[in-house]
């Protein structure tokens, strides 16, 4: 018994995978915290068979997100400037309707987009689109914090202590709008 137990600390373990070959698998997400453990950020990650600029595009369309970003019934450009989007979005979810009104930082060179709340539901909310060149590819990151529980009354009464809902929906966020992004890019 003791020869197998030494045996067994002695055997190479298996690599762990490399980020790159996670999201290449499909969609890797973490979620990160505050000491109140209310969620800070989500962070989902995936491969998507697109160059940049193509999928820069897509992105940077904002009138095209009702036709692949799940949820979003409706997003209007109000204010265009070189570096500065601000854009009325409607998002239809259980009870009445989301309105709201985002600014983003566009930066085409370094691939980022930062946006934030600034007007109407979802007070403090937070997104970013991060873009890498990978390959033929892209590794697209976006980053969320959401604040629908506490923007929506029938979420806040079903709210646990263990903030449930919040992560849930912001974990889920992620994921479905990269898949939505994947999908409305071909892959």
């Amino acid at each position: 018994m003791l020869a197998l137990f030494t045996a067994l600390q002695l055997a190479p373990k298996a690599p762990a995978a490399t980020l790159d070959q996670m999201v290449k698998g499909g969609e890797v997400a973490w979620l990160e915290t505050s000491s109140d453990g209310r969620v800070k950020q989500v962070t989902a990650m995936s491969y998507v068979d697109a160059s940049p600029a193509v999928v820069w595009a897509k992105l940077a369309d904002w009138a095209g997100y009702a036709s692949w970003m799940p949820t979003v019934t409706a997003s209007t450009l109000v204010e265009h400037t070189d570096t500065v989007d601000t854009v009325d979005w409607t998002l239809g979810i259980a009870g009445p309707d989301i309105q709201f009104r985002a600014r983003y930082q566009l930066d085409p060179e370094r691939l980022t987009i930062d946006g934030q709340q600034v007007a109407g539901a979802l007070p403090g909310s937070r997104w970013s689109w991060r873009l890498e060149p990978s390959g033929v590819g892209t590794i697209v990151s976006r980053v969320v914090m959401s604040n629908v529980v506490d923007t929506n009354w029938f979420l806040r009464q079903a709210e646990n202590k263990w903030h449930t809902l919040e992560y849930g929906i912001n974990l889920s966020s992620g994921v479905i709008e990269l898949r939505g992004l994947k999908a409305a890019l071909g892959g």
